[in-house]
């Protein structure tokens, strides 16, 4: 989850099962892209998904005024819908990253979608180069 309003670099993608160009704005998202494009389970992607912010839960009211964005809502071909967070091993011990995921896994089981899950870049081996 991200503000919807990007001032970083992106990658611009088209993928076969995205019917919008995809909007990437790290490593990981663009690597979830591509494994999700290949997934055959998978029917269609659709990245950076706009939280309307009248259906925020009211408790999460004090969060700034901006807009977010999901990074995939994904289709899979036996109907089922799910959700994933894309983020960086080294920001999950960010309280505001933290705050960010759990109003995305809150906002999305209030819309009545309880498969949400975050896709996280690998670890690096200690004899692996950088």
């Amino acid at each position: 989850m991200r503000k919807q309003v990007q001032k970083e670099r992106c990658t611009k993608i088209k993928l076969e099962k995205c019917p919008r160009v995809c909007y990437l704005y790290d490593k990981v998202q663009l690597a979830a892209a591509r494994m999700l494009n290949a997934d055959p389970s998978v029917i269609q992607i659709e990245c950076n998904i706009p939280l309307s912010p009248d259906e925020i839960p009211a408790d999460d009211l004090y969060l700034p005024s901006e807009t977010y964005t999901t990074d995939f809502v994904i289709h899979f071909a036996d109907g089922k819908v799910a959700v994933r967070e894309a983020v960086f091993r080294l920001h999950l011990s960010r309280p505001s990253v933290a705050e960010r995921l759990e109003l995305s896994r809150r906002y999305w089981q209030q819309q009545g979608i309880d498969d949400w899950g975050i896709i996280i870049d690998r670890e690096r081996l200690q004899n692996e180069t950088k």
